[in-house]
């Protein structure tokens, strides 16, 4: 049986990554928002006719995102709290799990008020499930998993930030974004605060294992847009335009979080490209 991580506890933890993970804990509860009370349901959702079915469709793409996100976490939380062996990552992990629960939620019951479930194709939830198992199979796991979640994260920010400067988009699912954007922010501080050291204790032979899996990544993350570029162009989204500014966001992310010593934004846009 694996022992509680506060038995295992190190002796040389950071305090300042301690107090970093309490921090986003803390801050977690302040600005905690309530899917039932803070969003307006009442309003009922308002598609045009003409956008209706690509709009359901990505909704269906990024609320399986969000499930196998949700899905996750759950397996890779005693995981990472046991390899770091800090007990304040878990009380941070186990928010962040309930933030994703919550968008699940959310997203699900938005499905439901608009009669929207059921356009989730074969291939589209393959590739979310191919995702999720690339973010959690294997060797070296936790590193593996994490700077994956930096990905993901950045690819959903940026899908809810130009859905909203879409102006005939649904008022009711603008407004459960502007909140899901609250907990984005937050996700990706964490991994700023927590990647630095794993990849400063990665061996060669790890950063090479991480880096090949990060490609496969890039390579579902590649086929998936090109599934949704129809969708996509009807609702007012610019696949290739999304595809310059995920690159550009995800470049300053890996130069912050100190993975571009390893992960090399070119073979991502490489990627892209080909599959795009």
């Amino acid at each position: 049986m694996r022992r509680s991580p506060v038995a295992v506890r190190r002796e040389d933890q950071s305090e300042a990554q301690v107090e970093a993970f309490r921090t986003l804990f803390q801050q977690q509860s302040e600005r905690l928002w309530s899917a039932d009370r803070d969003i307006e349901w009442d309003r009922g959702a308002q598609i045009p006719d003409a956008k209706r079915d690509a709009w359901l469709r990505m909704m269906n793409v990024f609320h399986g995102l969000e499930v196998m996100g949700l899905d996750t976490i759950q397996v890779m939380m005693g995981k990472a709290t046991h390899q770091l062996r800090n007990p304040s990552l878990n009380l941070y992990l186990a928010a962040q799990c309930q933030d994703e629960a919550r968008h699940v939620y959310a997203l699900d019951r938005y499905l439901t008020e608009a009669g929207g479930h059921g356009y989730l194709s074969g291939p589209e939830r393959f590739l979310i499930e191919r995702f999720g198992g690339m973010a959690s199979w294997g060797f070296y796991r936790v590193e593996n998993w994490l700077i994956s979640t930096l990905f993901s994260e950045n690819f959903a920010a940026l899908f809810l930030q130009q859905t909203l400067d879409i102006p005939d988009i649904d008022p009711l699912a603008k407004q459960i974004f502007r909140l899901i954007l609250r907990d984005e922010v937050r996700h990706v501080n964490f991994l700023h605060t927590i990647l630095p050291q794993l990849v400063d204790e990665l061996s060669p032979l790890g950063r090479s294992y991480v880096w090949q899996s990060q490609l496969l990544l890039a390579g579902a993350t590649a086929l998936g847009l090109r599934r949704i570029k129809r969708d996509a162009q009807t609702l007012g989204i610019d696949v290739d335009g999304y595809k310059r500014t995920l690159i550009e966001n995800l470049d300053v992310q890996l130069r912050d979080a100190g993975l571009d010593r390893f992960l090399r934004i070119e073979s991502y846009q490489r990627i892209l490209d080909i599959a795009v």
